[in-house]
């Protein structure tokens, strides 16, 4: 979508939780935590079942995340 100064940005809320796995949030049907507002989130926005990370290693994964600017 080509963006032009008449149309307004999309307000994004970027929610990164970190050195877990899936099982670890409920909304995964993950045993091991309670997340109730991670589970809401899930259920009223987005889930994201086929998510793959760039690096075994998180300080690099986070770090292609937090450098990538607006466009």
């Amino acid at each position: 979508m080509a963006s032009d100064a008449s149309s307004p940005r999309p307000n994004i809320v970027f929610i990164l939780t970190d050195d877990h796995a899936a099982h670890a949030i409920s909304a995964y049907s993950g045993r091991i935590n309670s997340t109730p507002h991670l589970d809401r989130i899930a259920q009223e926005g987005a889930r994201l079942d086929a998510l793959y990370c760039t690096n075994l290693i998180c300080t690099p994964s986070r770090a292609s995340i937090l450098s990538v600017g607006p466009g």
